[in-house]
This record gives structure tokens, sequence and C-alpha cells, in this order.
């Protein structure tokens, strides 16, 4: 759990409907209304999704779970970690397997707790992923007052095989300034034997990002890669050697961003996957599962996140891409609506403009006569924001450069449900964004000058 503007006086929301079953996952579990971080671990064919819930009132004091066979469609099971007794609230954690070859039970994870103003790292064990049996008090991982601040952040570990047996970690923490005027650590760093004993060793110098927290690590060939929350905005930071120093790749260093947040790492039989959490706007503070995402590496380590082959799975069923309405106007609207509140895929293929050409792109109406414009500009460069039913008034909200080399057409996917939808050029994901209300289902393209430069659509349910 992480300390921030969202914390300062911070209160649940009223309820909203749940759905345990939906293209963007939410808990519907009495216990689990309200969730925040999510992480996917995959075992024997099963992805489990944990999530950092909270019950009601103030605070995060759950673990709930959900399970999928397939990492689209998911069953919900429910609450399997509580807070401690005398904390004040929970913090996140993540899950990896015993280190000890042949040790039982089989799994690890952690969770943080506060009490009074410290937060401290616990830890718990499992041999099914679903019932979990906290450490005793002994395996309370504390800072080592040498490199870490005494009352800083202390929490979520991240863990990586060390050559020779055990366990590296890293966490959100806030290192101690150990020399003027010098790049300085800004996450924790450490090992383990068993995976529940743990020492803190020097924080790594740390370049391109101010503090934040560690969302995952792993080790993508030769090179180490971090997923870090910054500013609310995901960063990646390269490394070529376990213990740093860490950098911000020159290209995509904000990998992620807009109304998301603390994105994972998930080892799957596909591949080396992403997951991450979605907030909605309507409805401030209800958090959803984005889609499981796919990861492209280039030469240099950046990461940029793709469309993965497994939510081909949510296309249940195709559905008749309407004419496009009689419409001279700058938008040309679908003659009719597609399903927005149970969702709906929607693909074509857009000629992208050239350097001194109007943008074009998709209109998507959120209100009377208004809607929200995702616009790609020249090279694939997007902009995000409200735009009026008749074209005019556009303010981009977000801008986007992937820095990936588009073709000059370009295929695009939309996945759209109530007011959450992702946006991707060519499998490359452009953005997840929360629009400002729910979608009424009206879709409309806005091709510029060059009227059938975007085509071939196709819809599903």
């Amino acid at each position: 759990m992480r300390r921030g503007w969202w914390l300062r006086g911070f209160r649940m929301p009223p309820p909203g409907r749940t759905r345990g079953t939906s293209m963007f996952y939410q808990a519907a579990h009495p216990q689990s209304p309200w969730m925040w971080d999510v992480w996917v671990y995959h075992h024997e064919g099963v992805y489990y999704l944990y999530s950092l819930c909270a019950s009601g009132g103030e605070g995060f004091d759950n673990f709930s779970l959900a399970t999928s066979a397939d990492g689209v469609h998911w069953k919900e099971v429910g609450p399997v970690l509580t807070k401690n007794p005398g904390a004040t609230w929970m913090g996140t954690g993540s899950t990896w397997v015993n280190p000890v070859p042949g040790a039982r039970p089989r799994f690890q994870t952690n969770y943080s707790s506060w009490i009074g103003n410290r937060e401290t790292i616990f830890f718990a064990q499992s041999d099914d992923l679903i019932h979990w049996a906290k450490c005793g008090g002994e395996h309370e991982f504390v800072r080592d007052e040498r490199w870490y601040e005494p009352n800083g952040r202390w929490d979520c570990i991240w863990t990586l095989p060390r050559p020779g047996g055990g366990l590296y970690g890293y966490w959100t923490a806030t290192p101690k300034r150990q020399r003027v005027n010098e790049p300085c650590g800004q996450f924790g760093f450490g090992e383990s034997a068993d995976g529940i004993t743990w020492t803190a060793l020097e924080p790594p110098v740390v370049r391109g990002v101010g503090q934040g927290e560690v969302g995952a690590v792993e080790k993508i060939g030769e090179r180490y890669v971090m997923l870090f929350g910054a500013d609310m905005r995901m960063v990646s930071l390269v490394a070529d050697r376990p213990e740093g120093p860490f950098i911000a790749p020159a290209a995509n260093p904000v990998f992620l961003g807009g109304h998301t947040y603390f994105a994972r790492f998930v080892q799957s039989p596909s591949g080396l996957l992403v997951c991450h959490h979605t907030i909605a706007r309507p409805t401030y503070g209800k958090v959803s599962v984005g889609l499981l995402k796919g990861t492209h590496f280039d030469a240099a380590g950046t990461l940029r996140l793709t469309w993965w082959p497994g939510n081909e799975a949510l296309k249940h069923k195709p559905v008749t891409v309407p004419p496009l309405a009689e419409d001279p106007g700058p938008i040309r609207m679908l003659a009719r609506k597609l399903d927005a509140a149970k969702g709906v895929i929607l693909e074509g293929t857009i000629h992208l403009p050239g350097p001194l050409e109007e943008p074009r792109g998709l209109y998507i109406e959120h209100g009377r006569r208004c809607g929200t414009a995702i616009l790609f500009k020249h090279a694939g460069r997007a902009e995000l924001g409200d735009i009026a039913a008749d074209g005019t008034g556009f303010r981009p909200e977000k801008t986007v450069d992937r820095e990936w080399p588009f073709g000059q057409t370009a295929r695009f996917r939309l996945a759209l449900q109530d007011a959450l939808l992702e946006i991707y050029l060519d499998d490359v994901l452009i953005e997840c964004y929360s629009l400002p209300a729910p979608a009424t289902g009206r879709i409309g393209l806005i091709p510029g000058r060059r009227r059938n430069s975007i085509g071939q659509l196709k819809a599903w349910k």
C-alpha cells in the first residue's frame, strides 16, 4: 500500500456494481469490494490473480484471489490472507516458489503491515496458492538503518533467483543518501537463503527517476529490467547486474501511464506478460484489472507492452459492424450502437497521416453530443481527450509516443467496456484510458480529409 495524494483523507467510495466475470475483472466478494494492487502467478495451467483489497472503512486489510485457466475468464475465490492483529492496514506483496529445493510449503508471499507510523514486512507460505499460513514474528523483516530511513517505506518484495541458490529481493524503501551530489538509491535490495529470512544490502544506485515503488524485476537476456512506479506512472529501469546501477532507458521510459498503476511481471507458458490495475473515473476509487499484456524488449532493453494473443479469448461472438451514417462532418458515426456495457472489441486499419496531414482516429461517445477522441498523428503519436460530437473543441488530455517504427498503414484494436478502454496500434499498447463517463456504445471514425483512411472494421462481443 502506498502513501501519497490518494491516501490523505482516504475514504472508500460508496458501493457500486461489481463483476466477477468481465472484460476488466473486478472482485465481487463482499469482503473484497475495493481493489488496488494486483499480481498474477501461473502454476500448472492455472493463473492465480491476487489483489490487495479492503472490506470497507479505511485501509486495505486482505489479499483476495481469483483463478483462471486462460488468463481472461476469472473465477473468484475471495480473501486468502488478512492483516495482522493490531496493524492499521495491510500492504501489497508478490508470490514466488520456495527457493530451498524440495522444501515445503512450496510457495511463499510477503505482505507489509503498518503498525503505528512504522511499515514492516512479514511472510506467509502455502502448498496450493490458496490456503496461506503466516510465518512467525521471528521472520519479520526489519530495515537496516545503516542504509535505510528508520521510518521510511518498507513494502512489497519482488524476488529473483540468486546464482548459487536462494533469492535476491527488491522492494519499496526509503534509502538514506550516502553521498552528496551523487545518484542515490531509490528502493531496497537484499538476499535470502530460504525466502522468509532476509538480509538487507546497500541500495542500488538509480539514475533517471526519483523516489518510487518497486513493481517487479526480471532478468531479460543479460539485463535486469525493473517495473518502477513513480508519480503514478510506471517506468522501466535497466541494469547489467542485479546490484545495479539501474538506469531509465532513453526511449519509451514511461511504458504505462494514464489511469493505471503498479505493473507486475507474469511468467506464463506463452512468455513474459505484464499485469496491472486500471482506475475508473466515474466511480473514483473503483479499480479493475487491465488485460494481461505481452512484452517486447529491443536491443537496448527498452520495454513496450503488446496485445497478448491469449486475449483473443475475449472475442465471444462476432458482431456485424454497421455501415457509416451519411454524415459529411469530421466525425462519421457507425449507424447503430455497439454493446459497450457488456464489452466490445473493435478492430480495423488506419492509414497514418503524413507530417503535414491532420490527425485521424476514433470517437467514443460518453455523453450528450460529446465523447473522447483517440487521434493518431504522424509516426503513430497519439492524443486522447474530450471532443464535441461535431468535431470541435478537442482538448487533448494525454499525448503518447511509443517511439515505434509503425508502417504507413497500421492495424488498431480497441477494447472497450463501460468507461474503460485500451487502444493498440500494430499490437503495441498505445494507452489504457478511463473515460469521463461510461461509453454509450456509439462509436465514430475521424478520417480527416482522406475519407477512406480508416477501414476493414470488425467487432466482437
